[in-house]
């Protein structure tokens, strides 16, 4: 009994001494705060747990904590969208703490028209990309920011110009004639996105480091409340707002470097001296002693810079966010660059009793483009054994081709000019100062819990100028003109009224909740274009040789003389609708209805109607499912249909019968007074809107406790009253082609997204999110028919020859569908030449038709521009203090038409003018005569590029209140490709002749925050 009582005795002594032990660890007291690494904002809600136990705590409205654990103890830090990290506390008191973003956390809430939705609530295909997963690099256009990034959306540069706007497509193209970019809507003001002729991209005007979120609208049940221009889906821009806290004062900035990723393989001055001896030994009177690398006299190092400043900060009734920008960029081609100036603002304010929330948005941006002549082909075809300069020369000291005619140099006006002439000669330059803003008013009823008023107004104003020099002594400029000065001064506006009227309500008694939203929206569009364009300048008017003086910007005249576009007015009148209902929180509907009128279609079409429906089945929350949510963290089923509108691509007043006068080299003489004339131009008052039918059918899941989630939707969109420019029988119209209504294009496609959190481990995480899209395009009636049979309207004019077009539009086959013959191959695999000239196209051409003969008759649709599949992939690694990114981008099944190759051949040395350079492709055809209608030509433009890699370190050994982190940036580092052209994504259109390649950029970086 004893020995059990000293037993009993020793174990309480134990118990106790662990118990103080206990009480002294967790006597530790640790304060700290908790911010984002992003950004440097602080973070409240962030949870903090002592880990294997239930101690913790949660960070206060300025991310700050205080918890008692152990000394020994380590604290779990997690907060939604950010990566969880796991900190030792090792004896310390204070522990601050930088959260990174996780690129493939869903976002709790995202933004859709007119509003916000929990995601686990969304119905439509909703696609949200937040800053913390943009992609890095010396970016001028915001567009950029998402390349790769979301399934089935297609972002392509228009070329490697700086600052130059992208083509975007959303699920493929729905229109022809029409346009085929979404509609963009920024901080709750839709907008225009055509631009004017005094800017690259309409969209440069927003810094995009003041972007927060980028949400696309892809299928009509999400889009739909747009209505009319919805067919093309919705891009939702929002900027980043201030928040409640003290002042945070940060500073982003980069340097960048930018080379010609790759050149074109021309002769050099040797091996042109040899074509033109075995080709056109005619010509060898006109070669020189010189060794000029053409591409190399045109491109150069681009050199660019960004700093962009903010402030934000707030309380709980106000917060605000001001920032100011300045960035530049030079073109890889000489004389181009872009230069923007920005600032923005915004502003929220709580009043009575925070019922009512006023947020002020204002940003503007003054951009200034210059821009370079086409000078890519004069430099692959300049003779390369002449030199740049020539002293004596009478066109501004440049060499070019010339006849010398009773002792003067008469220029040779066929060959080519001097590519640097060009350069350096003409000063283009556009600028244009944008502004976009808008005051919101939301007020909470409060005697009707549930219901709120919303009131938007808004404005976005563009006024600019483009002035275009050039000299009379510019070999092309002395004849037929003498010199020339162009100067365009657009001015655009638009304005917005929308109020919409908002009711949520929680029907407990039934399971349910409703969430209705309806309202009106009206918009007003104008437009107008004023200047001048003056040629034969032999008065030397307002010194249009003297470059000092054509520099000078002429003021803009609001009541200008000539016009060189009529004003342009249209309105767009809407009233909207929206039902949320939810059962169960597992069973989700929603209806959209939207009726627009645009005066752009005359009364008997001008309304219409956009109606869509959608339904999801939270399948994750069924009890038969109980089983499984070990395995599935979400698990829910969509289906959507809708139909939505494009207006766009057509101009105003197209509906009306309208008189055109004639310029002044059509005008009639009575006496000494000369009268212009006036005639009437075709209309059609039946024209109306495109309308595109979208079905989806979708699965978003999740497994692994969450660490895999993504979706997969397949769908058909369907476009009828297909915007067509068609032609017009003899007499029917007062025009010989109109634009009218007519013909059917179907989409069809699946996509996936995965986002998987492969790393998890404290200090060490790493984060992927994967694409995959598939897309089938083709024309299903046109013209009025869905005849197969019939032929088709030719499209996509190419250089060399007279109005020749390399593409079709046919029924059964894609839009923009590649034309031309079956070209013949010899036995080693290379096509069957010319013979100098002396072959039949029965010697190079397949007869495709089987009638005998190779004639126009065997021209054949043959491969797309389009892709069939798209890919993107996104890691981003973070340890310690170091982050690694980078996106990788694929394209397969789409094809390139080779302009660049089809328009070499040996004849070019032969040119009766002057010999012509070519590239040495020309030596694998072994072609006399440019061949344009070669299938030869239509070349493989799949690829695999990586459009940045970014490593950065983020110093953490600093104060709670300072944010630090350096990086640098590699885009566009490497391009896989059989496409022998300099770029794959030559173009949306699927041509590629002589276009700006696009520069490799090297870019160091730094972010400040205090």
């Amino acid at each position: 009994m004893m020995k059990l009582y000293q037993a009993t005795q020793k174990v309480l002594v134990i118990v106790l001494l662990f118990a103080c032990v206990q009480v002294q660890a967790q006597s530790v007291k640790i304060t700290g705060k908790v911010i984002s690494t992003d950004d440097g904002t602080s973070l409240p809600g962030v949870s903090i747990v002592e880990k294997g136990s239930t101690n913790g705590t949660v960070t206060d409205a300025d991310g700050r904590y205080s918890l008692n654990v152990g000394e020994n103890a380590t604290l779990v830090f997690s907060f939604v969208g950010f990566t969880t990290q796991e900190i030792s506390v090792a004896g310390r008191s204070v522990i601050d703490v930088s959260l990174n973003g996780d690129v493939t956390a869903l976002t709790e809430v995202v933004v859709v028209g007119y509003g916000q939705q929990e995601k686990k609530d969304v119905t439509g295909v909703v696609a949200a990309v937040d800053n913390k997963a943009f992609n890095r690099g010396a970016i001028v256009s915001p567009d950029q920011l998402i390349t790769g990034k979301i399934a089935g959306v297609q972002i392509s540069p228009a070329s490697g110009e700086p600052g130059v706007g992208s083509s975007i497509r959303i699920r493929g193209g729905t229109s022809i004639t029409a346009s085929n970019e979404p509609l963009y809507v920024i901080d709750g003001v839709p907008v225009a996105s055509d631009g004017t002729v005094a800017g690259r991209n309409p969209l440069n005007f927003i810094n995009p480091n003041d972007i927060e979120t980028f949400t696309v609208l892809k299928d009509a049940s999400a889009a739909a409340i747009y209505g009319s221009r919805a067919a093309n889906g919705v891009i939702i821009i929002t900027t980043k707002k201030g928040k409640s806290g003290a002042p945070s004062l940060t500073y982003d900035g980069f340097y960048s470097v930018g080379t010609v990723a790759k050149r074109y393989d021309v002769f050099n001055a040797d091996q042109f001296r040899s074509v033109v001896t075995a080709k056109a030994p005619g010509n060898l009177q006109f070669l020189g002693n010189n060794n000029t690398d053409w591409q190399d006299e045109i491109f150069s190092k681009a050199i660019g810079s960004s700093h962009t400043l903010s402030l934000s900060g707030g309380t709980d009734k106000l917060n605000y966010r001001a920032s100011v920008g300045h960035q530049e960029q030079d073109g890889i081609i000489n004389t181009s660059y872009t230069k923007r100036t920005n600032f923005s603002l915004n502003l929220g304010q709580n009043f009575l009793n925070d019922d009512l929330t006023v947020n002020i948005s204002v940003k503007g941006a003054q951009t200034e483009d210059r821009y370079a002549p086409g000078v890519i082909g004069m430099a692959l075809a300049y003779d390369p054994t002449q030199p740049v300069y020539d002293a004596q020369s009478p066109f501004g000291g440049y060499n070019e081709w010339y006849d010398v005619k009773d002792g003067k140099r008469i220029p040779v006006f066929q060959a080519t000019s001097n590519p640097v002439a060009e350069l350096n000669l003409t000063n283009d330059v556009g600028r244009v100062f944008r502004s976009l803003g808008n005051i919101q008013a939301d007020y909470k009823l409060r005697a009707i819990p549930g219901l709120r008023f919303n009131v938007n107004l808004g404005y976005d104003v563009t006024r600019g100028q483009r002035k275009t020099f050039r000299p009379s002594y510019l070999k092309s400029e002395v004849s037929p003109d003498t010199g020339k000065i162009t100067i365009q001064n657009p001015y655009k506006y638009a304005k917005l009224f929308e109020g919409y009227v908002n009711y949520k309500k929680d029907l407990t008694s039934i399971n349910s909740k409703i969430d209705v939203t309806a309202g009106y929206s009206w918009q007003e569009f104008y437009s107008e274009l004023q200047g001048f364009d003056a040629t034969r300048l032999t008065t030397n008017i307002y010194g249009a040789d003297n470059p000092s003086v054509a520099k000078q910007t002429i003021p803009f005249n609001p009541f200008p003389q000539n016009k060189l576009e009529p004003y342009g007015t249209n309105r767009l009148i809407s009233f909207f609708g929206r039902v949320n209902y939810s059962y169960k929180d597992k069973y989700l509907f929603t209806a959209n209805i939207r009726r627009d009128g645009s005066t752009r279609f005359g009364p008997l079409k001008r309304w219409g109607l956009f109606p869509s429906a959608a339904f999801a089945w939270r399948i994750i929350d069924e009890t038969f499912l109980e089983t499984l949510q070990n395995t599935f963290s979400d698990l829910k089923l969509r289906v959507g249909y809708g139909i939505t509108g494009n207006q766009d691509g057509i101009k105003n007043y197209t509906y009306l019968p309208s008189y055109t006068t004639s310029n002044q080299t059509a005008q009639y003489q009575f006496g000494n007074s000369y009268v212009s004339t006036i005639r009437p131009s075709g209309y059609d008052d039946k024209l109306q809107w495109e309308q595109t039918a979208s079905l989806n059918i979708g699965l978003d899941f999740g497994v692994l406790n969450g660490r895999l989630t993504g979706s997969i939707d397949a769908y058909q969109k369907n476009t009828s009253k297909l915007l067509f420019t068609r032609a017009v029988p003899p007499g029917a119209n007062l025009t010989n082609q109109i634009v009218t209504n007519i013909g059917k294009v179907k989409n069809q496609g699946i996509e996936l997204t995965l986002n998987a959190v492969a790393i998890d481990k404290g200090d060490l995480t790493w984060n992927v999110a994967f694409n995959v899209a598939y897309n089938k395009n083709k024309i299903v009636a046109l013209d009025g028919s869905d005849d197969p049979k019939f032929k088709g309207y030719t499209t996509g004019d190419i250089s060399g020859g007279v109005g020749n077009k390399i593409q079709i539009l046919k029924v059964g086959q894609p839009v923009n569908a590649f034309y031309a013959y079956k070209q013949k191959y010899d036995e080693n695999g290379n096509p069957v030449t010319d013979n100098n000239g002396n072959a039949t196209l029965a010697d190079m051409y397949e007869d495709v038709n089987g009638d005998g003969k190779v004639d126009s008759d065997d021209l054949r649709p043959f491969k797309k521009p389009s892709p069939s599949m798209l890919y993107g992939l996104t890691s981003q690694l973070n340890y310690k203090g170091f982050d690694l990114t980078f996106t990788l981008r694929a394209s397969t099944g789409n094809y390139v038409y080779n302009n660049v190759a089809s328009n070499s051949s040996f004849k070019r040395a032969a040119d009766p003018f002057r010999p012509v350079n070519m590239i040495t492709d020309v030596l694998k055809t072994n072609f006399f005569n440019p061949q344009y209608f070669s299938d030869y030509y239509i070349e493989d433009a799949s690829f695999l590029r990586m459009d940045n890699i970014t490593l950065g370190y983020s110093f953490k050994q600093l104060p709670s209140t300072m944010r630090v982190r350096v990086y640098g940036t590699v885009q566009n580092p490497f391009v896989i490709t059989k496409y022998s052209g300099l770029d794959p994504e030559a173009s949306v259109s699927g041509i590629d002749n002589n276009l700006y390649p696009r520069a490799r950029t090297y870019v160091f970086g730094v972010s400040l925050g205090f």
